[in-house]
């Protein structure tokens, strides 16, 4: 064969292989389902797999467009089986009055990536491949104004470039920063994990603009940063702790992070966890507080995390670290009899605790005493998890009729009762077509029992970036100074104190807030006076004072909580933005993964809010009822995932409610958990001699 005829057949091949390779594409891209939020006349989502994204700028159709939609819009692409993926790209029309700023990227509804557009109206993005069933884009930001979204293209494919899953060789990272460059190395020198962050880097005193910046030489899918603070505590006067620096974090895709505050004085970082985005470095643009002060800028180490990887706590006892901590460990109920002296006290026939005192620890077979009308029956329940049970379920454990003094000895197993925190109802017996009684709750500290599964439904595939198991002594102060977190609500304009109990501070003594048994968070109300007309209780913020600590943007947050029962108990786990701890966040963001109230414990309420905003936009909770066990009785996990304009709420892993309409959703937000008395309720806790408690196993943050 002449070399003329074989170019011709070789040709010929091709060509063939081509337009078999064109069907495949085109079988491929029609076995596709396309779907979006929602869809203005005259464009089709389904177009977006053939736009015109190529096309020069200014050139681009539009394929498909919102309808009176901005933020929160989606277009979801189904696949009929699971498929290898590992770039994204997006483009727009380029009109300003319908682009977009990000997005995420969402794979079967579990992780996901940002994506941010260029000024040409182009997002692009490669990532570690994975093999999906769907992916859903969702519009995080927009210009101001804008009330719908054109896209000209959506492609989702096995195209890309390879990602680093891993951190840089050790020396490959440049480091760069707006003054004395030759110190700059001294950020990436230290060992985090062990507490050290060997030298420091300072800016120039007449530096106008200063920045630190690193830069790697593979892009890497990064989702959090650690930011530590200047060694002194020199600063601006009106904070406390002292917080003298603020800033932005800038990623080479074009995104931002707020950075609402950088603590000063060593110890721990502020530490960012956002929704991994594909980049080739970071710079951190900072700013002092007090601009007219003399503070330093000074920074002693930025660590950058990957995706799969969780940020390293700074040890507890390390330099900088406050060494005042709280623990508790339950005290032995004591001798439990019809004769002993009553804890609680109540009016009108209803029930009270006489032994043992609320928190008491106990095992095997325990005696509880109540008091309430003389000769009338009594039940206690409680929930019954024993081994084969599943579920557990709430079951009668003991009953009983008291006697002519009105009070009745009740006899428990409680191996058969979860370990650890638990707890009892008792209920007092009513005559037919009359009011029930207020039930009294008995919590104790069981040393027997079945322990329980306590795992985490946060989705498949999502980072941990924050898990606080309470195993160590609680690591708190009022503002959070040197410590982990801060035992006050840090919005430098409304205070830290709401509801009907101050929140004490932990140095006072008063036992609120610690950890129990090497196990679990314990916050307790508790009366401040004999007659129980004030009480004290117990925050936990994991933002001090001054916008440092620990936030999550885009992240699932979820808590495991037992109790706290009683009329006009309050307890609550809930999230707001990092600005709001600052003056220039006079707008708050406030997301309630759940809110509890003590009358009714087998309701919960989820809700969201936009302060500030001149306009009544506090948001309309959504309370349910009866979808759980009574969660005084029964341990359950509380999470709420945070996404474009607004979140959705869960409860044991299933979805119970959504908001939708949150301002400042891009922004981070840390997490709260306290006891609080009131929320609209009359308060009664004398039938447990005003104490109740709210127990956390752990909370644990994703993105």
């Amino acid at each position: 064969m002449s070399r003329r005829s074989l170019v011709a057949v070789l040709a010929g091949v091709l060509v063939a292989a081509l337009a078999a390779l064109a069907v495949v594409v085109l079988v491929h891209r029609s076995s596709v389902t396309v779907s979006a939020s929602s869809t203005r006349a005259g464009t089709d989502a389904g177009d977006l797999l053939g736009g015109d994204g190529d096309a020069p700028d200014g050139d681009r159709d539009v394929a498909w467009q919102s309808d009176g939609e901005a933020v929160g819009a989606w277009v979801r692409l189904t696949w009929p089986e699971p498929t290898e993926v590992d770039h994204v790209e997006v483009s727009t029309p380029g009109d300003p009055a319908t682009a977009f700023g990000s997005a995420t990227v969402e794979f079967d509804g579990g992780p996901s990536v940002l994506v941010t557009a260029d000024a040409s109206g182009r997002a692009t993005a490669d990532f570690p491949a994975r093999r999906v069933s769907s992916v859903r884009l969702v519009i995080a930001t927009v210009p101001d104004g804008a009330t719908s979204v054109a896209l000209s293209s959506l492609t989702v494919d096995d195209t890309g470039s390879p990602v680093a899953t891993s951190p840089p060789a050790p020396g490959s990272t440049t480091v760069t920063s707006s003054s004395d460059p030759g110190s700059a190395g001294a950020l990436v020198d230290g060992d985090v994990a062990a507490g050290a962050t060997g030298e420091a880097w300072a800016a120039a005193a007449d530096d106008p603009s200063p920045w630190v910046e690193l830069a790697w030489p593979q892009p890497r899918l990064v989702a959090s940063v650690q930011v530590f603070g200047p060694e002194g505590t020199a600063g601006d006067p009106t904070q406390d702790p002292d917080t003298p620096l603020h800033g932005v974090l800038r990623f080479s895709d074009g995104s931002t992070v707020p950075v609402s505050g950088i603590a000063a004085g060593g110890g721990p970082a502020t530490t960012l966890a956002f929704a991994p985005r594909t980049v080739s470095g970071v710079r951190l643009e900072l700013a002092r507080t007090d601009p007219a002060g003399s503070t330093p800028v000074s920074l002693r180490e930025l660590a950058v995390h990957d995706a799969g990887t969780t940020p390293p706590p700074w040890p507890r006892g390390a330099d900088g670290h406050a060494t005042t901590t709280y623990a508790v460990t339950p005290p032995d109920a004591e001798d439990c009899s019809t004769t002993s002296p009553a804890v609680g006290r109540s009016t009108g026939g209803q029930l009270a605790l006489v032994c043992p005192a609320p928190g008491s620890a106990v095992s095997g077979t325990t005696t509880v005493v109540v008091a309430g009308p003389a000769d009338t029956a009594v039940s206690a329940t409680a929930y019954v998890d024993p081994a084969g049970s599943v579920p557990g379920t709430v079951q009668q454990v003991a009953a009983g009729t008291t006697d002519a003094s009105g009070r009745v000895a009740l006899t428990v197993d409680t191996s058969v009762l979860a370990a650890g925190p638990t707890a009892l109802r008792v209920d007092l017996a009513a005559p037919a077509g009359s009011t029930p009684a207020v039930p009294v709750y008995v919590q104790l500290v069981n040393r027997s029992g079945v322990a329980l599964d306590g795992e985490s439904h946060a989705p498949a595939g999502m980072t941990l970036q924050h898990a606080e198991e309470f195993t160590d002594p609680l690591s708190i102060s009022r503002t959070g100074a040197g410590s982990q977190y801060a035992a006050t609500k840090p919005s430098y304009e409304q205070g830290g104190t709401f509801g009907e109990a101050s929140f004490a501070d932990p140095a006072d003594g008063g036992g609120t807030l610690a950890t129990l048994d090497s196990s679990y968070l314990r916050i307790r109300t508790q009366g401040t006076d004999p007659e129980g007309r004030t009480h004290e209780s117990g925050i936990l913020s994991s933002a001090r004072v001054g916008g440092s600590g620990f936030a999550a943007q885009y992240g699932y947050f979820e808590a495991r909580m037992l109790g706290a029962p009683g009329t006009g108990s309050w307890p609550a786990f809930w999230m707001l933005d990092t600005e709001n701890t600052t003056p220039r966040g006079p707008t708050a963001g406030e997301i309630d993964a759940v809110e509890l109230y003590g009358h009714d414990t087998t309701g919960t309420c989820h809700t969201g809010h936009n302060w500030g905003y001149g306009v009544d936009d506090g948001g309309v909770a959504t309370c349910i009822q009866d979808t759980i066990t009574d969660w005084a009785l029964s341990w359950h996990t509380y999470g709420v995932r945070f996404l474009p304009d607004g979140a959705d709420f869960y409860i044991d892993g299933v979805r119970v409610a959504q908001y939708t309409g949150l301002r400042q959703s891009a922004d981070p937000y840390y997490f709260l958990v306290d006891l609080a008395l009131g929320g609209g309720w009359p308060v009664d806790l004398a039938p447990t001699g005003d104490t109740t408690d709210l127990y956390v196993d752990w909370i644990r943050a994703y993105t």
